[in-house]
């Protein structure tokens, strides 16, 4: 996993935050813009605040330190001493801090040395008054006494004291080591506040979505809903994109077995995810179907694939309930991976079905909904539009409310189901669906409704972005869309996070935010990170100088390969190549390497440019340039020992494009059937390994530079570059 940048190389951000907090602490101690703000605060009028020491301790209640949530929503809750641990691992991380964790016994009388944080957990009578909005209790409330010597947290249950310790860290990151004495007591107005991922269509490795709950856990994200099967608009194609995420035994069910996920890696995913607070949620939509007048795909492909019978014969992608075997096939499916699902809730999806079987659409979901509460679950489905005077769905079904169109979710209510709001288009996005648009950033209103996820997809396949451009769209809106979870700012609660507060606050946390680096960055004393020069190495046998000051030597494993101690390199970037080519020798393969993706040369009889991703071969050449391999030409240096390229790349969220030989020569683009015009690729900068100078390959890298930042062209274009 990428590691996130130690707290010590971005203080120079802290700046305006400073101006923001003395102001306030002029009149009175104030907290700094925490996210999302806390219910009620009451400071402290006779203590100094409290600062992190370079040496101090977690002190773990021995008598509660094995209890669990038992009434969270998910199948494995842990501990408080796992959530304890989970503490140790970000504090460390964050603040290189001498901490170890130790549980003790806690009598009333209970001195804390000095430094200490404290978890524990509040008397069941004071944790009932602990609620939602709706009065229900909730085990993810929480109080914090902080004094100048130490820290007590109390939760409600285990999973409000590892919250209060999200509400810590924000703090401790904003001001600098020190947090506000006094008593804060905070709970959440509502328990869904969360984001959907459409992972069914376009892969994404595990690894990545185990960062994406570290980075929604800290804004105090209770779910992430994955949804693991789905299939592009076929148009006829039978053999169209269509995948099933969850590694199967059923013979031909997943045949791309490199992108499906294991029992054991989804096992350790929905772990790491509980230990900070994330219920996963899945839904296999393996019964979605379409309204036909839409002209819009089903989306079943994958099982019908798989078992051609089960299929209508109107349309590919549409299942035939009324087929003897599809109800059994799909009952088999879910009976082999209910177990991998350790949640009180999955979504069968089920939407958009044909108006006209709406009795056998009704029977459908309720055949699930018995099937699956025989495991102790219960089923969420999409807000439909299926109107029959005979029958409806039970109404322990959750319903999953996402346009008005389909459903009105105030009538749903008033009929006595539980509704989720996920309405569009404030919390529904695609990528890439708008044409001409990078990406879809959500942008979400201060005010939005509570009780909501977001939900990400990707209508338009593997092709049309990166895993990360889909971290890009949501980073900003989510915390936003969790806050008005935990705060509905209700008269009885007016406390709220402000437009001021999210804006002054976020971009410093969203640099510090711990278990993850979504964002890829890269410490450097300055903003050159890496820099090679192969024709002059200054090297010793197998090592490759960097002479940017960082340090960041290139290891040589093998003749004409180094290996960097970095990964990649995230938005905003500049790369700076200088080739030589030989082009009757030149290979093609990737010049760098990194975990994400890879840039180099593929053979389409001359060279072209090319990003690639690890994992799943996706190439993106580059469109408007083909690098002149046969014969020199005007804009290449001509010597004898090749032709001279001086290749830069820049990447930015909105987009990767190319400078070759100081002359602009465009953009990588994409092509996807719901835009009018190519849309632009975000790429990161594969930095984990540089192919310099293998024997017999033609190609010859001489020097290699690596910025923070959007570079100057006419400060760094140049053979002669020192």
């Amino acid at each position: 996993m990428h590691g996130s940048v130690p707290f010590t190389i971005l203080k120079i951000c802290y700046f305006p935050l400073w101006l923001w907090v003395y102001s306030r602490l002029l009149n009175a101690k104030s907290l700094p813009p925490l996210i999302p703000a806390v219910h009620s605060f009451s400071p402290s009028t006779n203590d100094n605040d409290f600062h992190l020491a370079s040496r101090f301790r977690i002190v773990v209640d021995a008598s509660q330190a094995s209890a669990r949530s038992e009434n969270d929503t998910t199948l494995i809750p842990p501990t408080l001493r796992g959530f304890g641990e989970t503490f140790l691992s970000d504090l460390q991380e964050l603040f290189d801090s001498n901490v170890n964790i130790e549980e003790i016994d806690l009598p009333p009388n209970f001195v804390p040395e000095n430094g200490d944080i404290i978890l524990t957990l509040l008397p069941s009578s004071i944790a009932q008054t602990y609620t939602l909005a709706k009065g229900t209790p909730t085990v993810e409330g929480y109080e914090m006494v902080v004094t100048s010597s130490s820290v007590k947290i109390s939760g409600s249950g285990p999973k409000g004291a590892f919250w209060a310790t999200r509400t810590l860290l924000q703090g401790l990151i904003l001001a600098n080591k020190t947090f506000p004495s006094g008593t804060i007591k905070d709970q959440p107005d509502w328990s869904t506040r969360g984001f959907m991922l459409d992972v069914g269509r376009k892969f994404y490795p595990i690894e990545y979505l185990t960062e994406m709950c570290a980075y929604a856990s800290f804004f105090k994200t209770s779910e992430f809903h994955v949804h693991l099967s789905d299939n592009i608009s076929p148009n006829g194609d039978f053999n169209a994109y269509a995948r099933f995420r969850l590694r199967s035994e059923f013979e031909g069910l997943t045949p791309h077995e490199n992108e499906t996920y294991s029992q054991e890696e989804f096992e350790t995913f929905q772990q790491s995810c509980a230990l900070r607070g994330v219920t996963v949620y899945h839904s296999l939509q393996m019964a979605r179907q379409v309204i036909p007048e839409l002209e819009a795909p089903g989306h079943a492909l994958v099982i019908n694939q798989w078992k051609p019978e089960l299929a209508l014969s109107t349309d590919i992608t549409l299942l035939n309930l009324s087929y003897p075997d599809t109800l059994p096939t799909i009952k088999t499916i879910w009976e082999e991976f209910l177990p991998w699902m350790h949640t009180k809730q999955v979504s069968i999806g089920a939407d958009e079905y044909d108006m006209n079987l709406a009795d056998n659409y009704n029977e459908y979901v309720d055949t699930m909904d018995a099937l699956i509460g025989q495991a102790g679950k219960t089923i969420r489905i999409w807000g439909t539009n299926e109107p029959s005077n005979k029958t409806s769905v039970n109404k322990n079904v959750i319903i999953q409310h996402w346009e008005f169109f389909e459903d009105d979710p105030f009538q749903l209510i008033q009929q006595g189901y539980r509704v989720i709001n996920r309405a569009g288009p404030i919390l529904r996005c695609s990528m890439k669906r708008v044409s001409g648009m990078v990406r879809m950033q959500i942008q979400v209103e201060f005010g939005i409704p509570p009780s909501s996820t977001e939900a990400t997809w990707n209508d338009n396949g593997p092709t049309a972005s990166t895993p990360l451009e889909a971290f890009y769209a949501i980073k900003r809106g989510l915390p936003i869309t969790v806050s008005a979870g935990w705060q509905a700012g209700s008269s009885s609660r007016p406390n709220h996070l402000t437009e001021e507060q999210y804006n002054l606050g976020f971009p410093i946390l969203q640099a510090f935010i711990p278990g993850q680096n979504l964002d890829r960055r890269v410490p450097s004393k300055t903003p050159l990170i890496v820099s090679y020069d192969f024709s002059n190495p200054g090297q010793t046998k197998n090592v490759i100088l960097d002479k940017s000051g960082n340090g960041y030597d290139g290891r040589v494993v093998q003749q004409g390969i180094i290996e960097t101690s970095l990964t990649s390199k995230g938005l905003n970037y500049t790369v700076l190549l200088q080739l030589q080519i030989l082009p009757s020798l030149v290979q093609e393969g990737n010049i760098l390497t990194g975990p994400d993706d890879t840039f180099g040369i593929i053979q389409n009889g001359e060279g072209d440019l090319t990003f690639a991703f690890n994992s799943t071969n996706i190439t993106y050449p580059f469109p408007n340039y083909t690098l002149q391999l046969g014969e020199s030409n005007a804009q290449s240096n001509s010597t004898n020992e090749g032709i001279a390229y001086e290749i830069i790349l820049m990447g930015t969220e909105e987009g990767t494009s190319a400078y070759i030989n100081g002359e602009f020569v465009g953009s990588f683009v994409v092509s996807i059937p719901a835009s009018f015009s190519p849309v632009h690729m975000s790429f990161v900068a594969p930095l984990q390994s540089v192919r310099y100078d293998i024997p017999n390959d033609g190609l010859r890298v001489e020097k290699f530079m690596v910025w923070d930042g959007i570079q100057d062209i006419s400060m760094i274009a140049g053979f002669n570059l020192d």
